[in-house]
């Protein structure tokens, strides 16, 4: 574990001595932007897993799951992939601060619970499937599923809002 922390620390300095916080360094406005497509990024990933999330612990059941989960997993996944490319410059401003507070264990740990969950929902037969069956009720890995993502997902919106405070 020492070694995994030791590594991540000379990763983070190497991500302040990089290329990447120059860019803040073009114009005031830089930062402001980066940090509100950060924001973009993490509201089009919750805002649609929510309903999904719901929907899949039992709400809205005359509404199809598949007819959901298609457009909501596409604008999610697309969210998602912003918010960790303006993390990762939002990061290297002051990563070595950032690897080495318990609120970055805290939130890579809810990201990682949250990226399992999502991976083992995936690739579950039941999911594979949902376009071929009735897709109006819901089963219980798929109950759990949801619980665990708006946990996670919610875990790791309020870790990340508290590094502003660090």
């Amino acid at each position: 574990m020492m070694d995994l922390l030791s590594q991540l620390q000379a990763l983070a300095v190497d991500l302040e001595r990089s290329q990447l916080p120059e860019v803040f360094k073009y114009a005031w406005w830089v930062y402001p932007a980066i940090n509100t497509g950060h924001i973009v990024g993490l509201a089009m990933l919750f805002g649609s897993l929510v309903p999904l999330d719901l929907r899949m612990m039992g709400m809205w059941r005359s509404i199809p799951l598949y007819d959901l989960a298609r457009p909501l997993t596409r604008i999610a996944l697309l969210g998602g992939l912003i918010a960790i490319t303006t993390g990762i410059f939002l990061l290297s401003v002051k990563a070595q601060v950032y690897v080495n507070a318990p609120i970055f264990w805290a939130k890579s740990g809810f990201f990682v619970l949250a990226l399992l969950n999502a991976l083992l929902l995936r690739f579950n037969k039941p999911w594979r499937y949902l376009a071929q069956v009735d897709s109006r009720g819901t089963i219980p890995r798929f109950k759990s599923a949801g619980f665990i993502s708006l946990f996670s997902w919610l875990g790791v919106l309020i870790c990340g809002r508290m590094f502003g405070y660090l």
